[in-house]
């Protein structure tokens, strides 16, 4: 049974209850009366108590009748006209609710990591580890503006963005990884600032909130974090699997190679590689950003 369904069950039955006492007369329920015994008898005279006996108590009052309450035809008719309004305005924000979270776009997802976050703060403080988070945000950010920034949202070591091309996602990571090596922000005596850079592309959902779901945004998550050994070697395919850097770099999903145009970013076919909760094998680009003036 769905839901609108049973709600107009529930409507109907309330309004049978309402209906079917509109001709009942008002019944007046007594509460804590209490209930009639037999004639009292004649006192009789009762013997003088002895001196030396102690008074006897006084007997206690009788306890004080409460007002009559009244439950007539108006007052079910309202009770269930609550509940039934209730029910609608439930009902309706429901329904609002799920047509709001329906909404879908088709949007880049950019996911950025910090390299070697923990060596961070268990060889430097924990200290220079938060400033280290919050000057890759700032950097990031400040990009991702320039770039029609469409979402963000931190990931702990990093943030995760959807731009609404995949030129858009690309071009602000470029711009964060050139950032970082041309003026690397200070972290003595830390080593310099290194990020990792995924793209992907595909069908976003977005909820009530505005947040972002999909499994285009699961596999940015996936392709961020890979290392040589995620490939797999496939005869007759090329790919160079061997040559996948560590860090500093930016890797593409199909989806996302096939949307940018090779004008727009020089790229190289790295090879295949498994996704963890994606079946079969998957094709990888690296973006050739170094060789770009």
């Amino acid at each position: 049974m769905t839901r609108a369904r049973a709600l107009v069950l529930l409507v109907t039955a309330t309004l049978a209850a309402g209906a079917g006492v509109l001709g009942a007369p008002p019944t007046v329920v007594a509460q804590n009366r209490p209930a009639m015994g037999p004639m009292p008898m004649m006192p009789r005279t009762a013997p003088e108590p002895h001196p030396s006996a102690a008074p006897a108590s006084p007997a206690p009052a009788p306890p004080a009748p409460t007002a009559p309450v009244a439950r007539g035809p108006g007052v079910l008719t309202l009770v269930g006209g609550a509940a039934v309004a209730g029910g609608l305005v439930a009902w309706g924000l429901l329904r609002r609710r799920r047509r709001a979270a329906v909404q879908a776009v088709s949007e880049a997802v950019l996911v950025v990591d910090l390299v070697e976050s923990t060596h961070l703060a268990t060889h430097y403080g924990d200290t220079l580890a938060m400033r280290a988070r919050n000057a890759l945000k700032d950097r990031a950010l400040d990009v991702a503006r320039l770039h029609g920034l469409a979402f963000a949202e931190s990931t702990g070591d990093g943030w995760f963005m959807t731009f609404p091309s995949v030129a858009a996602a690309v071009e602000t990571a470029i711009g964060l990884l050139r950032s970082l090596r041309e003026d690397p922000p200070e972290l003595a005596p830390a080593p310099a600032l290194e990020a990792r850079a995924a793209v992907s592309f595909g069908e976003i959902l977005l909820d009530a909130r505005g947040g972002r779901h999909g499994a285009a945004i699961n596999r940015a998550h996936r392709l961020v974090g890979l290392s040589r050994a995620s490939f797999a070697q496939v005869e007759g395919e090329g790919g160079r699997p061997a040559e996948v850097p560590d860090r500093n770099r930016i890797l593409l999903d199909e989806e996302a190679a096939q949307e940018l145009r090779a004008a727009e970013a020089p790229r190289r076919f790295l090879g295949f590689c498994s996704l963890k909760g994606f079946p079969g094998l998957h094709r990888v680009y690296e973006v050739l950003w170094g060789a770009r003036p």
